[in-house]
């Protein structure tokens, strides 16, 4: 698409992927490097260490910016504000939440036309928020444009529906191609491995992941089940699984080639997670890109947006085994049903969820939000 506007636009996040791996992290290094074919795109984010640096990634220009630590996981920057109104920018697109770079961009004067891409509420921090909220509705009143990722998180979001007026949904997307190459030596052998056909999660090892649901459903399930990444919850689940005497695998974090070949050789993905915390589900369309459905849960969040019960897999009650376990095994017990989600599933993710269609929504986004400023 050829787009009118030759615009500067910085990105602004806690971390960037490279050298932090996260859904968030991950889809604002992919918007940078499809959008920077159509404009100046940079990054903002912080350097996990008290030196500042410019760094380049995949062709993007990332100013990191130096933290004296992070308070309830917000990076602590004194000079965030100023190396924000160093980069002029058109545009600012803000990934939120995000306390560190909101009260940034109110100190340096609001720089550019401000587009929140708005990921998730803030759950579980409710003393946080008594001192949070306020600056968060300050910034997103000064939005000309508000990106939520979903119908179903925009209408049940308590904090955007003062700014509905000018929220705009658009979804996540993946690089689709890069999670269908499998090594089919390696498939065979995860099969070898685990002992068969297998059920399987990746992702954090977060409370709202529900990953401990999954374990307390493995004895339900009728096959080995796999739980692969890292994270503060790990322990705990190893523990009771041994506990349990339950068949549960935790080969650790994978490279993204193993992840891939695990996603090829499962039966079923798994995902489980309990809280509004888990706004979309990022590794849902990578599971669904190939070609393999997923049992999910009803969070009134984009989940059910991205997997669509009954189509691409099943979405259950969360917090309950034993509802996750049937879903599981219906898939199990149905190789014929099982293939005719996920090839429903690799077909919608191909179709609609690409990362460069959904960048050049964004863009577009950007383009228009000149013109919408609010009053």
């Amino acid at each position: 698409m050829e787009f009118l506007l030759l615009l500067k636009v910085l990105h602004v996040y806690k971390d960037f992927d490279p050298p932090v791996q996260g859904g968030i992290e991950g889809f604002m290094a992919r918007s940078c490097r499809y959008q920077r074919a159509w404009g100046d795109v940079s990054a903002l984010t912080c350097s996990r260490s008290w030196r500042s640096r410019k760094v380049c990634h995949d062709g993007i220009s990332v100013q990191e910016v130096g933290e004296w630590g992070r308070f309830l996981q917000a990076p602590i920057a004194p000079l965030f504000p100023l190396h924000m109104r160093r980069a002029q920018p058109d545009v600012t697109v803000l990934h939120m939440p995000n306390p560190t770079a909101e009260v940034a961009w109110l100190v340096a004067g609001c720089p550019g036309t401000l587009v929140v891409r708005y990921h998730s509420d803030v759950v579980r921090q409710a003393r946080a928020m008594k001192v949070y909220a306020p600056i968060q509705h300050q910034v997103l009143r000064r939005a000309a444009r508000i990106l939520p990722t979903s119908t179903q998180y925009l209408e049940t979001s308590a904090t955007l529906a003062p700014h509905r007026e000018r929220c705009q949904v658009v979804p996540l997307g993946i690089d689709v191609a890069a999670f269908q190459q499998q090594e089919g030596p390696r498939v065979a052998a995860l099969h070898q491995e685990y002992g068969g056909s297998f059920v399987f999660f990746c992702g954090k090892h977060r409370y709202y992941k529900g990953l401990q649901v999954l374990v307390d459903a493995a004895a339900q399930i009728g096959a080995p089940v796999v739980i692969a990444g890292d994270g503060p919850e790990r322990p705990a689940l190893m523990e009771a699984a041994s506990r349990k005497g339950v068949t549960v695998h935790f080969p650790g974090a994978l490279s993204h080639a193993e992840l891939v070949n695990h996603l090829h050789a499962c039966a079923v993905f798994a995902f489980p997670s309990i809280a509004r915390s888990e706004a979309f589900g990022v590794a849902i369309m990578e599971a669904h890109a190939a070609g393999r459905p997923v049992v999910a849960t009803r969070l009134g969040t984009g989940v059910e947006f991205i997997n669509l019960d009954g189509e691409t897999g099943y979405n259950v009650e969360p917090n309950n085994p034993t509802a996750l376990a049937d879903g599981i095994n219906a898939l199990l017990a149905n190789p014929a049903k099982a293939q005719e989600m996920g090839n429903a599933a690799r077909k919608r993710i191909e179709t609609a969820f690409g990362a460069d269609v959904i960048a050049e929504r964004e863009w577009q986004c950007y383009q228009e939000s000149l013109a919408c400023l609010p009053k």
